[in-house]
């Protein structure tokens, strides 16, 4: 018992040792979230590649689990989304996209064209339904 509760002290005492930091913010592993990011407007040459799901906001997240998307430099693109059941379930996604002033077309069928915007390595897609935040994969 005495050497449980010494252990226990002991851990307790060792833990005030260590000196107080304060990591400035562009150190901090943790950020304010996906609001915190300044986006611009994304261009054509910039979508290429293939994107997931970081977040889904607004009424699409009521039906969309989960989206992923490879966006091809030739205009195609193919994708799936994860929408919710029961049970979920996966619907392969695919046609042809277009970045022009009046917006993102044609990633899903009947879509209203969607605001593209870049942040590093994110892209988040605002439409009427809500807003999707997808991080690139490091694939082109």
């Amino acid at each position: 018992m005495f050497l449980r509760t010494s252990i226990a002290l002991a851990a307790l005492l060792a833990g005030g040792c260590l000196a107080s930091t304060t990591l400035d913010r562009g150190q901090r592993a943790v950020t304010d979230g996906p609001d915190a990011l300044v986006w611009r407007a994304a261009t054509p040459a910039e979508l290429p590649g293939l994107w997931r799901t970081i977040s889904i906001e607004g009424a699409a997240a009521a039906v969309l689990l989960d989206v992923t998307y490879w966006i091809a430099e030739d205009g195609s693109f193919s994708g799936a989304a994860l929408f919710a059941g029961p049970p979920p379930a996966y619907q392969v996604l695919s046609g042809s996209w277009r970045l022009d002033a009046d917006g993102l077309f044609h990633l899903g069928e009947d879509a209203e064209p969607a605001r593209a915007e870049l942040s590093g390595d994110r892209l988040r897609l605002t439409g009427a339904e809500g807003s999707l935040v997808l991080e690139h994969a490091g694939i082109r």
